[in-house]
């Protein structure tokens, strides 16, 4: 592992013994995280869509839950189990991060988890990408042992993470492994999340075709962009900022509802380009044991089991 001038050590990941890896990463939440005046769920009416889908395809997922979920739609988290899902948690009411109490959405948001699976969530990922480092403290006291949080691009007037590395790397103190969501580049930091494909359509999967990628990518979306919702027109436009009204217009209230194709078109690039799909967890084991797994012994994990291809 190198380390940096930044207060984090860049993890080494050759340990996983794959060129190319993706965890598709779905963050499970009230409509539109924050923006609506009041929250609204009609996002998961359509899991029986996702559940379908990545079953066909056999592609695992990993699955950031916001916490009250787990108490006011548990039927809809039950059908996602019958996946190969990996749950971590996602705050436990999603609020704005400048109102968040983050004592309070981690350690309600951890009881709720624990109460449904009977056991602690591993991982973490904060709202809108926003955590520091008395954060990094919280979780840790919670038990946490990564987070995936960090957006390294900039959204004004909420994060502008430019100096954060664009891969995976250890928070020194605490010692958190943070996973970073994956940019195009260390350079030109546009986020591979959903929400900007569907923002720069097919000029952006027309490059992600040419373009040079990392070998571990982690990519988020959510059910508000992949379905067209009609709480959309909840979202009070006239209250944002004028630079996301026509940003949110455009991903959110122009949608037709062809989120899953555009989906499943990513995907499809991402496995001709050689990438096979894991869970974050996966990622996670492997590099936390590193020092610790022989050959043998890493055979036996499930990142040396891993050997997904894309049909």
């Amino acid at each position: 592992m190198a380390s940096s001038k930044t207060g984090c050590t860049i993890v080494d990941l050759s340990g996983l013994k794959m060129d190319k890896l993706v965890c598709l990463t779905l963050d499970l939440e009230q409509d539109y995280g924050e923006l609506l005046d009041e929250p609204c769920y009609e996002g998961l009416e359509h899991i029986p869509s996702i559940v379908n889908f990545f079953r066909e395809r056999g592609i695992p997922l990993t699955c950031f839950v916001q916490g009250s979920l787990f108490e006011t739609h548990p039927a809809q988290i039950e059908e996602l189990c019958t996946l190969d899902v990996d749950f971590e948690l996602h705050s436990y009411s999603h609020p704005s991060p400048k109102l968040s109490n983050t004592e309070f959405e981690v350690e309600k948001g951890k009881e709720a988890y624990k109460r449904f699976f009977g056991k602690d969530p591993v991982g973490y990922r904060a709202p809108l990408c926003v955590i520091n480092s008395k954060d990094y403290e919280t979780l840790a006291s919670h038990g946490f042992k990564f987070d995936s949080s960090i957006c390294p691009s900039m959204r004004p007037g909420v994060f502008n993470n430019f100096s954060k590395p664009a891969t995976p790397y250890l928070v020194d103190n605490p010692r958190t492994v943070e996973f970073p969501l994956t940019v195009l580049s260390n350079i030109i930091r546009i986020p591979m999340g959903l929400s900007y494909i569907n923002l720069l359509g097919k000029s952006y999967l027309r490059l992600l075709k040419l373009f040079p990628l990392p070998n571990l990518m982690i990519v988020d979306f959510h059910l508000h962009d992949l379905f067209g919702l009609s709480s959309s027109n909840r979202i009070p436009l006239r209250k944002l900022p004028f630079i996301y009204r026509s940003i949110f217009r455009r991903i959110y209230q122009a949608r037709n509802g062809k989120g899953l194709d555009t989906l499943d078109e990513f995907i499809t690039i991402l496995c001709n380009r050689g990438y096979s799909f894991s869970k974050l967890i996966d990622i996670y084991e492997v590099i936390s044991k590193e020092h610790l797994l022989g050959t043998e012994a890493y055979e036996q994990s499930e990142i040396g089991r891993l050997e997904r291809s894309c049909k």
